[in-house]
């Protein structure tokens, strides 16, 4: 059995998720080789055709964009655009985190008039990659993405940016088209007027300045050091080379190397899952040693002089699963510190693959050091005055065994439901 193909196989022996997500958005992309219709999911990276058996890797110089293929083209399409944020979101409030699944998608205009959401169109019809290619003018995005999720509360109250986080979302730019006829705009989908699209708000919309070019980038999956073939999961961030034993994650035209280890398992592992290993510089709270995060959680612990030297680091899964379970993994893994032997080759045992972004797992920080402090109270009201400064990084794959459904880490003990994990690939 091909070793690439180990994780896919092992997802199939999971139950399926217990979850109600709503199904992923899909792509319809020509192949750049042979120019066969190749169709993707939202969360994929890797472009494989089954006809010529090109395989690439997909990169973009900000977030993705998609469009809805009007079925008149040739009415002089104006796109309009929204904002899609999928993902976990956190809220500190009344000494406690509320957290929840966020999949949302709103108007990314400063302005009234067109709806103010897409509802379920996305999921009904096939997207394509906007390109140079693309007939129609398109505008640019107005309102930041996680200004207009906040809208978007659980409550209906109004929340500060500052009260809530959000982890490992995806943010998206999907366009929606519409076309000018007589004194009234109408979309282009079901060839209607826009309802609350009278004739200020059209002249407003045709006044707004266009988006800058775009392009979906194709890179090659050859390993930049050896020039062997990397393998990776449709969906995975870290591309992994077995010839020469690297990892490579790609920024917006190019794969750059992920300093990364596997730990040696005291018995034979199940599968290796993928968190992240972060250093930090801290203003405002002392967070400089091990002992420091002793007494911010009044952790049954002594801190020794040795513990006053040693680093402190902070732990978050590479992978997205539920919010309630990705923070109580991030709060174990940084209290317990583990710092276990290395292995050094990459092992024949599958790995999860990894699904959230460096970036992300920094901005799991401020919200792990609050779920860790013993006196939160004292803690939230000086959160607005810390900064983090993120420093050194390292992916560290941790070997688990399975014990009936449960996936169980080797030499930590801890346990997670392996349907757990068929979640995050909804994220």
């Amino acid at each position: 059995m091909p070793l690439k193909q180990s994780f896919s196989n092992f997802l199939h022996l999971m139950i399926s998720s217990p979850y109600n997500v709503q199904r992923t958005w899909q792509i319809e992309q020509q192949c750049p080789q042979c120019g066969a219709p190749v169709i993707l999911d939202e969360t994929e990276r890797l472009f494989l055709c089954g006809y010529c058996r090109t395989k690439l890797y997909l990169a973009s110089a900000g977030p993705f964009r998609y469009y809805i293929p009007p079925p008149l083209p040739d009415r002089g399409i104006l796109f309009i655009p929204y904002w899609r944020l999928k993902g976990l979101a956190y809220r500190m409030a009344d000494l406690e985190f509320q957290n929840r699944f966020v999949d949302t998608n709103i108007l990314a205009l400063d302005t009234a008039g067109p709806p103010t959401s897409l509802g379920l169109r996305p999921q009904a019809m096939k997207l394509r990659f906007v390109s140079a290619k693309t007939e129609g003018r398109f505008l640019a995005t107005g309102r930041l993405p996680r200004e207009a999720a906040s809208r978007f509360d659980t409550d209906g109250r109004p929340t500060h940016l500052t009260e809530q986080s959000y982890i490992g979302e995806t943010v998206s730019i999907i366009y929606a088209p519409v076309y000018l006829e007589g004194n009234f705009l109408h979309d282009a989908i079901l060839r209607k007027p826009l309802p609350d699209c009278g004739k200020e708000a059209r002249n407003t919309l045709l006044t707004l300045p266009n988006a800058a070019p775009w392009q979906v980038r194709f890179v090659s999956t050859l390993c930049p050091h050896c020039g062997w073939d990397m393998e990776g999961e449709r969906d995975a961030l870290v591309m992994t080379c077995r010839n020469c034993s690297s990892a490579w994650s790609c920024d917006e035209e190019e794969f750059r190397p992920v300093p990364f280890h596997y730990l040696k398992s005291p018995s034979e592992a199940f599968i290796y899952l993928p968190f992240w290993r972060l250093s930090a510089r801290f203003e405002g709270v002392p967070m400089d040693s091990i002992a420091d995060l002793i007494r911010l959680g009044n952790l049954p612990r002594v801190a020794t002089p040795a513990l006053e030297a040693a680093p402190v680091h902070f732990w978050s899964p590479a992978f997205k699963v539920n919010p309630a379970l990705f923070i109580r993994w991030a709060r174990q893994m940084t209290v317990f510190q583990p710092d276990e032997t290395a292995m050094g080759n990459l092992p024949k045992v599958p790995a999860h693959p990894v699904t959230l972004p460096l970036c992300e797992a920094f901005e799991t920080i401020p919200i792990t050091m609050a779920s860790i402090a013993a006196n939160k109270r004292m803690f939230l009201a000086g959160l607005p005055d810390v900064r983090i400064h993120p420093g050194e990084s390292r992916l560290v794959y941790h070997p688990f065994v399975l014990r009936q459904n449960e996936l169980v880490h080797a030499t930590m003990g801890l346990t997670v439901d392996r349907r757990a994990l068929s979640f995050g690939g909804f994220l």
